[in-house]
This record gives structure tokens, C-alpha cells and sequence, in this order.
């Protein structure tokens, strides 16, 4: 064999051991923390979905007879587009909800036999439908009034329809926040009800507060009238005592303790001799 075809002989070996290199069907995956990875068999007797939900970690596959599809286990936040419903007395209102889930890993490998849809896919499609069905369903046994004076009571009916129907899947239901906007002439009754309640409530503290001031004052006036005649007593009754006490006797000693000890003079003018006959 001459050095020629040696070398191309070699180049050529040389040159189909890069291409099975590069065209060699072996690859990993590595399946992120939070995720779990589900093995789909292409070819052969087990077709579809393996019963082997893969843990995190890096995994090995043949990648012309296998494809590995990784789903989220974490909450997922999705935010879906407005759209209105309507209550059994036909009023509209307009929703605008938000939904925090999590899937259960256990159903990883249903939820893809089921759906055969990517995780996004499924919650524009089977996800939205569900939810705005279970909203439309739940109006319907609501009044326009009882939505919006009841609408705690309104959002848990729709959760328990959302719990059931997506968790039977595998879609763990987490929360829902359902930014409801009444339409424009029941947003108006409401302002004028709420603004009629404010006027009423203003009103009941005013009449509560003047009554309150008026007790203060008939209080006070009582307490006075009350020290008035009690002081009125109190000197009555010493007065009553003053008169039982003032005996003729004690009349007699009270004008003698504070006589001078001079006899009244009188005087009748000039060299008049006035002489009074003393008994």
C-alpha cells in the first residue's frame, strides 16, 4: 500500500469518526431543581410516555429513539386576559383573573399523556378554558347585588369549581385574585348607595354627639341644682338651730357681755333742767 492511500485512507477514518462524534445519537439533560423530567419513547413496543418520572440531576438518552420533556413543579403565576360574565339577573360584569399554582409531580406523566401539550400550552388552553368556565357557571347562580355585597362568598364557589376540576389532573390550585368591575350603571348605584350610608352614618353621630353634650349639660345642671339645695339645707337647718338656741337668757348675756358700761345721755338744748322721775 503506497504512503498515498495510507494517507487517505486515514484522512477518511479520520474524517467519519469526527462526524459519529458530532451525529452520534447520546446526549444528557439536565433537569433543574423544582423540575421533574418525564422519558418519551419514540420507536418500538412501550411507545409514549415511560412510568419513570426522573428525578433532578443530569440524564443520559438515546436522542433518535427518546425525547425528555422537563415540567416546573414550583408555583407558577399566570395572568389571563379580561373577559365578562354574566349574573342571573343579566347583568355584565368583567373579570380579570390571576392564578398561582403548582403541579403534582406524581401527575407529571398523566398530565402529558392527557394533554400531550407543553406546560404553556396547557395553561393557554385546557387551564383558561377551565377557569372561565368555572367563573361563567358560578354568575349564574349569583344576582348583581349578591356579587358584589357577597363577593368573598363569590370567589370561594369559584375556587371549589377550580379545585375540583383542575386538582382530579394534577394542577394543584394555590390562589386567585378576580379583579371583578361592575358595569358602569351599577358602579353608580353603589357610589350613590355608599354615598347615601356615609350621609346616614355622618348624620347618626351628629344626633349621638349633640345627645351626648345635651346629657353632659342636664348632668352638670343637676349636679348644681343638687349642691344649690343641699346648700340651701344645710343653712336652713342651722338657721332652725340659731332660733332654738336663742333663749331670753342668752339674748340678756349677749347684751350685757357687749355693753360699754355708759348710760344713754340725752340731751334736750340751753339751761333747760330736765329731771325724770326714777321709780
Amino acid at each position: 500500500m503506497t504512503l498515498g492511500r495510507k494517507i487517505v485512507i486515514a484522512s477518511v477514518s479520520f474524517f467519519l469518526a469526527v462526524m459519529l462524534l458530532f451525529v452520534q445519537p447520546f446526549t444528557f439533560e439536565n433537569i433543574d431543581a423544582g423540575n421533574v423530567g418525564i422519558r418519551i419513547n419514540l420507536y418500538g413496543t412501550d411507545k409514549g410516555v415511560d412510568n419513570i418520572t426522573l428525578v433532578t440531576g443530569r440524564v443520559w438518552y438515546n436522542a433518535w429513539t427518546t425525547k425528555i420533556i422537563e415540567f416546573p413543579t414550583f408555583t407558577q403565576s399566570v395572568d389571563y386576559d379580561s373577559f365578562v360574565i354574566t349574573t342571573k339577573d343579566a347583568a355584565e360584569f368583567k373579570v380579570d383573573p390571576k392564578l398561582n399554582y403548582h403541579i403534582n409531580p406524581d401527575k407529571v406523566p398523566q398530565i402529558y399523556r392527557q394533554y400531550r401539550r407543553p406546560l404553556g400550552e396547557i395553561q393557554q388552553g385546557f387551564m383558561k378554558n377551565t377557569i372561565y368556565d368555572a367563573y361563567r357557571i358560578v354568575a349564574n347562580s349569583f344576582s348583581s347585588d349578591s356579587v358584589m355585597s357577597n363577593r368573598e362568598a363569590f370567589e370561594d364557589r369559584v375556587q371549589n369549581v377550580l379545585t375540583k376540576t383542575l386538582g382530579k389532573d394534577g394542577f394543584i390550585y394555590d390562589q386567585l385574585t378576580s379583579a371583578i368591575t361592575p358595569p358602569p350603571s351599577l358602579r353608580q348605584m353603589i357610589d350613590e348607595k355608599n354615598t347615601s350610608i356615609q350621609a346616614r352614618l355622618k348624620a347618626e353621630n351628629m344626633a349621638k354627639q349633640a345627645e351626648a353634650e345635651a346629657k353632659v349639660i342636664i348632668a352638670r345642671a343637676e349636679g348644681q341644682a343638687k349642691a344649690t339645695l343641699i346648700k340651701a339645707r344645710a343653712e336652713a337647718e342651722a338657721n332652725q338651730l340659731r332660733q332654738k338656741t336663742l333663749t331670753p337668757l342668752l339674748i340678756q348675756q349677749e347684751w350685757v357681755s357687749k355693753w360699754n358700761g355708759v348710760l344713754p345721755t340725752t340731751n334736750a338744748g340751753g339751761s333747760t333742767s330736765l329731771m325724770l322721775g326714777i321709780k
